[in-house]
């Protein structure tokens, strides 16, 4: 899903992004917040005074292969993203603290949410981030799992161009030298 996102963020990302990188998901958060993924890495882009960032934007930016987790906290009308990578302090955060070590939007690996909406698509990027983290399939062949079903799997991404052919190639090597 692809949202607009304010135009002090789109130029952040347009910075970011490398000519062969694409956008797959970009979604706003409730201050000037935006989850982006991208065919190569998790992107979180923060601006203005709620965020911490009243001149400038940060960036917080992380390769699926560094993703540990991904997860959407949410109450009654508020919650957060948070990404969590190595090397990440993943304390509980809150949406109404002001106590930076616990704010979620000065938090750089969170997305503050409000509207049960948005944490429905909040949790759909949670999936996407999770897939890709894991290379496509779940961390490889399991004991008993069907070979044949995997490789195919994989097949479909590559087709729908969520992985490369070179992608699909290097999965398809490590999972054949297993068998």
């Amino acid at each position: 899903m692809i949202e607009p996102i304010t135009d002090r963020l789109e130029r952040a990302l347009s910075a970011a992004l490398r000519p062969s990188e694409r956008v797959f998901s970009k979604l706003r958060g409730t201050f000037k917040e935006a989850l982006v993924c991208t065919s190569t890495r998790v992107i979180v882009l923060k601006a203005g005074w709620m965020t911490g960032q009243l001149f400038g934007t940060d960036m917080f930016q992380c390769p699926y292969s560094n993703v540990a987790g991904a997860q959407v906290n949410f109450h009654l009308l508020t919650g957060y993203f948070e990404v969590s990578t190595g090397g990440m302090q993943n304390a509980p955060k809150s949406f109404w603290n002001s106590d930076k070590s616990v704010n979620a939007a000065k938090a750089p690996n969170c997305v503050s949410i409000s509207g049960r909406e948005r944490a429905v698509k909040f949790r759909e990027a949670c999936a996407f981030i999770m897939e890709r983290a894991s290379g496509g399939v779940r961390a490889g062949v399991q004991a008993g799992e069907d070979v044949l079903g995997v490789l195919e799997r994989l097949a479909k991404l590559r087709d729908a161009g969520v992985i490369s052919a070179a992608e699909f190639q290097a999965k398809k090597a490590q999972i054949l030298s297993r068998v």
